[in-house]
This record gives structure tokens, sequence and C-alpha cells, in this order.
């Protein structure tokens, strides 16, 4: 691997960086690396050799770029975007290149590789499954209850809810004045932050209260009035 041979790989991505922002960066600022090391050392590791014939394999033409585009826009970008406030507003640590370069970049487009690794694992499919594909199982204003399978009840079988749920102090909590308590929905799209079935997170308003009380799908059904 010559030095010649890595600057004219660098200037392939650096045209692909111009027709699609974010899709060259990363292999641009390895391979500069690169072209440092051999330049102080005269030669590349075996594994950094290797490393750059799966970056050649990487490179687009413009057609397939300005293709992906169309496609990234037509069927991926509202999942995506979903996704990338999913795994920002609940913290999680994965992918953070590509989760901060859509947060910060308005029109970014991430490659297909990328695109693959955050919307694409078992998670994601969930999370967009229960949020974009299914509709919810309760409107605004149906009257609903806790399921007897809730796991935060007290010993007279009330259920209680914990302070992060209705955004109180640290050890405030809000509990059912008796067992089998109504509940209005008053919102159905909150954002989850477990991946699974019934994840979809709704307000619910209790009966004779004014606290707003958070809890997941999989824990409510109609209620019988």
């Amino acid at each position: 691997m010559t030095a010649e041979e890595l600057e004219q790989l660098i200037k392939q991505f650096e045209r692909q960086e111009e027709i699609l922002p974010g899709s060259g960066s990363y292999p641009i600022s390895v391979l500069n690396s690169m072209l440092t090391n051999l330049s102080q050392w005269g030669k590349l590791t075996p594994r950094q050799l290797e490393f750059v014939g799966s970056l050649k394999r990487r490179v687009q033409s413009p057609d397939e770029l300005i293709a992906w585009k169309e496609e990234f826009l037509s069927k991926y970008k509202e999942k995506f975007d979903y996704i990338v406030r999913y795994y920002h507003e609940n913290n999680i640590p994965y992918y953070s290149d590509t989760i901060m370069n859509a947060l910060e970049q308005e029109d970014y487009i991430p490659s297909e590789i990328n695109l693959t690794k955050v919307l694409k694992n078992k998670y994601s499919s969930r999370v967009i499954e229960e949020m974009l594909v299914k509709s919810p199982k309760f409107e605004e204003g149906d009257i609903v209850q806790v399921r007897k399978g809730y796991h935060r009840r007290d010993i007279a079988g009330r259920a209680y809810h914990n302070s992060y749920d209705i955004g109180n102090p640290v050890g405030r909590y809000w509990v059912e004045p008796e067992k089998d308590w109504n509940y209005i929905v008053v919102k159905n799209d909150k954002m989850p932050r477990n991946a699974c079935i019934g994840c979809r997170r709704y307000e619910l308003l209790p009966f004779g209260d004014s606290t707003i009380i958070t809890i997941e799908q999989r824990y409510i059904k109609k209620a019988r009035v």
C-alpha cells in the first residue's frame, strides 16, 4: 500500500462526501490517520491493510449515492428520525456518532450500513412496530384500569405509581384510593422507555384527581363502566 493509493482513496471519499454529506467523513478521517502512520513507519500493519480493503468496498458511485438518498427519504426517514429521538431521550449509549450527527445536522442522511445498525436491530424494530406500525389500543378519552399483573401494588392490591412516572421529586408517588380505580386516557403517544410488546406509554388522569400518571400499554385495560 503506497501513499499515492491512500491519497487516491481519500479523494474518492471526498467526492462522495460532496454528494452525500456524512457518507465519507469517517473513512476520510481514518485514511488520513493511516497516511500519517505510513509516512512515519514506512508501512501499514496487516490489520490496517485489511481495514483499507474494507473501506475500498464502501466507495459508491454518484448514481448509487443519489439512489440511496432518494430511498432513505421515501422509505426510512420517518422511522429513522423517531428512533434517533428514542435513543436520545432515553440516553441509550449505542450508535452515538450516528445519533449525534442526526441531531446536529438537520438534513443528515446515514450510510446504509449505519442505518441498518440503528434502525434494524431487534430493539429499534420493536419500538417501530409498537409506535409507528400498530395503532394505539386506547384512544384519548377512553376510560381504563390498571391490569392485575401490574407489578406496583400495595397490600390492598391498589396500584401505585413511582415518582419518575409523574415527574415528582424523588420519594413521591401516587396510589389508587381503591383497588381497580378508573382513569381517563389523556395522551397515547409518549416516547417508550422499554423495547417490548406493549411499550407504548400513556398519560392517564385518575378519576377525582389532578395527578397525571404515565404507564405502559401492557399494564392497562378497558374499564367496565
